[in-house]
């Protein structure tokens, strides 16, 4: 894969490579779905996120049974949850400051139980996805792993 350094290039990799992967891409929300979403979450989605859902409205992976949440999804219990495997086993949050919304957090719970901010940007999130998905070298839970063992020491 080549170096990802943007929501767009993610983008351009799922719009010239999706028949190499296992994704199935939901069709893209309107401007007034993301208004919709925005008003009765009372968030303003983040620029690069917003980008994202313009472009798709999520996806969902067959082999790892990861997906990113449709905006109609992204509230669940009372927080934003913008990733999901086995069917909410696994959950990522979207955390975003309400004074400056491009200014968010993706964290999840690490295997000790403990709330962990993964990373700061969407794309290298779904970076991480497209290397190793959820299990494989570099995915979700090597990258969570790592992350977590460095805040331990």
């Amino acid at each position: 894969m080549h170096l990802i350094k943007s929501t767009t290039d993610i983008i351009n990799y799922l719009k010239n490579r999706l028949h190499e992967t296992d994704i199935t891409l939901y069709a893209g929300a309107t401007d007034r779905e993301i208004y919709e979403f925005e008003n009765s979450a009372g968030v303003k989605l983040p620029d690069d996120i917003r980008q994202f859902y313009q472009f798709c409205n999520g996806f969902i992976s067959d082999e790892d049974l990861f997906r990113i949440v449709p905006l109609n999804e992204l509230i669940h219990s009372n927080s934003l949850y913008i990733a999901e495997f086995l069917i909410y086993s696994d959950l990522w949050e979207l955390i975003i400051n309400p004074a400056a919304n491009n200014c968010y957090e993706i964290t999840c719970t690490d295997k000790d139980q403990n709330s962990l901010v993964l990373t700061t940007s969407f794309f290298e999130f779904l970076q991480h996805f497209l290397i190793g998905g959820v299990f494989e070298k570099d995915g979700l839970y090597d990258w969570t792993n790592a992350i977590s063992a460095k805040n331990r020491e």
